[in-house]
């Protein structure tokens, strides 16, 4: 039997999934050593086939297929991931069900205790330990030489060390796009754009308490933080342009800038090549934008850059000391007021509340902070707040540890449950830290501009959000602004329609007609 058939499969997420829906690239990236080792690869996207995602499954598994990989964050998407490999081992025991992804990095032994569900973990970067798993199970050859694998021997779990301490860096020309049978079905709030998804830089050189990337790169021999050589960025935006026809880039780095010089050649080459292509940035710093001249702004611009997305996290100076922010409540504003000059760059930014040891008035002063960024630079957006969870491996899950006794989940379903809309009811959150919490989440969707730029969208999503702006967004603010969370019905909408919204499927071409 032939048996070198790999069926990838990206599960649903949460509501974010309704409005954002960028390309599975973490499954292109894991495939992309078996397709240059001539397995043969079928890709399904559960998102873009809603409730018929088990049929869609079926008629993709045959005889020859080999196993079933499946990329799963931390949440939502687990649920998902956990009925995916019931229904392939319900259907065709003989094939293997491995999951890899964030989770799997920092949870794998929690996911192998449903064995139902899951045959096998990669834990870290997938790409070439994925191949060596395919090559054992086809050739029924020793697992324990497959670097990174989390596996069941006998009664045991076994956790394989990896056998490469370094980042994960895949040639473009290596990345199979062709498994993406349609990019129109991708994009991001209705925009009429093809948007890729692609690295700049890889790993991050800060020491966030909140975040799980120093954990995960503190294994990682060298520099934390690598920007990939200029030229073979611009061959990559040059590449899909003409090859996929994207017309637009958004960098996923960690954090693109702590060399602002390595951003300025990186502008300078794609402009140079006449690339007609948008570019986005995920990850920038306040402590970085502080280094930025205007005339380093305008040269983005120039270059296309209309987003960027920033940490400013919190309006409370003992708060970005603990989370190790490198700056302070006057930075963030600073900042702002100086992208607000260059109104060609939407300043997106994230904030963190639930904070160990944060208290109500620490998060009332986020609140200000974010009216502040809002009347000062209108162009500016406030991103969903995300509720702290603790991780692994963080400064911040020590503390919440030893100060409250906190466990961190030990099954998959308890895993599911960890999500920013859900009430987690940590040790450290008393009631009005709770409902507040709450009120700036919901209100976080009617405090600037963003819904009033759906323009473009068409879906139901879309329309619900334009509608909601106008009838109820005067009063999320003033709610917001006076702190009124007593009596907060909206909460239990909101939980209602983000759980039915989570389950809708974009239709291919809703996101970016062209």
């Amino acid at each position: 039997m032939n048996n070198n058939h790999v069926v990838m499969v990206y599960p649903r997420l949460g509501f974010s999934g309704s409005y954002v829906q960028h390309m599975p690239l973490g499954l292109l990236y894991a495939s992309s050593e078996i397709v240059k080792h001539d397995y043969e690869v079928s890709l399904l996207d559960t998102r873009l086939v809603g409730s018929d995602w088990p049929t869609a499954l079926a008629d993709q598994i045959t005889d020859e297929t080999l196993c079933v990989g499946i990329s799963v964050m931390s949440g939502t998407p687990i649920h998902h991931a956990i009925e995916i490999g019931r229904h392939v081992k319900a259907i065709a025991p003989h094939v293997a069900v491995v999951w890899g992804g964030p989770h799997a990095t920092f949870y794998p032994d929690t996911i192998l205790r449903d064995e139902w569900s899951c045959d096998y973990v990669i834990s870290g970067y997938a790409a070439k330990p994925f191949h060596q798993l395919c090559d054992a199970l086809r050739l029924e050859t020793d697992l324990a030489n497959v670097g990174g694998l989390v596996w069941r021997n006998g009664s045991t779990i076994q956790i394989n060390p990896p056998t490469e301490n370094k980042f994960e860096i895949i040639d473009h020309r290596d990345i199979p796009y062709d498994l993406i049978e349609d990019f129109d079905a991708y994009g991001q709030l209705g925009q009429q754009k093809r948007i890729f998804s692609m690295y700049s830089a890889v790993g991050c050189p800060y020491k966030c308490s909140f975040c799980s990337s120093p954990a995960q790169y503190k294994p990682i021999e060298g520099k934390k933080w690598i920007p990939i050589e200029v030229e073979k960025v611009a061959d990559h935006v040059q590449y899909v342009v003409e090859e996929y026809g994207a017309d637009y880039v958004y960098f996923i780095d960690d954090d693109s800038f702590p060399s602002l010089k390595n951003v300025e050649a990186l502008m300078d080459e794609i402009k140079s090549r006449n690339l007609d292509v948008g570019l986005g940035f995920r990850g920038a710093r306040i402590n970085e934008i502080l280094r930025m001249s205007d005339e380093f702004l305008e040269k983005l611009v120039s270059a296309g850059t209309d987003i960027m997305h920033i940490g400013a996290e919190s309006g409370s100076n003992p708060m970005l000391e603990l989370i190790r922010k490198d700056c302070t409540v006057d930075d963030i504003i600073e900042a702002n007021r100086k992208l607000a000059r260059h109104p060609k760059i939407t300043a997106a930014y994230n904030i963190i509340m639930g904070l160990p040891t944060e208290t109500l008035d620490d998060i009332k002063k986020t609140r200000d902070l974010i009216f502040q960024l809002v009347e000062d630079n209108p162009n500016c957006i406030i991103f969903q707040p995300n509720k702290f969870r603790p991780l692994p491996g963080t400064e911040l899950y020590d503390l919440a540890a030893k100060e409250w006794g906190y466990q961190m989940p030990d099954t998959l379903e308890a895993w599911a449950g960890i999500e920013v809309e859900a009430d987690n009811g940590y040790a450290w959150h008393d009631p009005a830290i709770s409902r507040f919490c709450n009120l700036m989440l919901v209100s976080s969707y009617f405090v600037d501009n963003k819904i009033k730029k759906l323009q473009t969208g068409n879906q139901l999503l879309y329309r619900f959000a334009r509608v909601a702006n106008f009838l109820y967004g005067p009063i999320a603010r003033f709610r917001l602004r006076h702190g009124l969370d007593r009596a907060y019905f909206e909460w239990w909408l909101y939980q209602y329609f983000t759980h039915l919204f989570s389950k809708m499927t974009l239709p291919a071409g809703a996101a970016g007609e062209r």
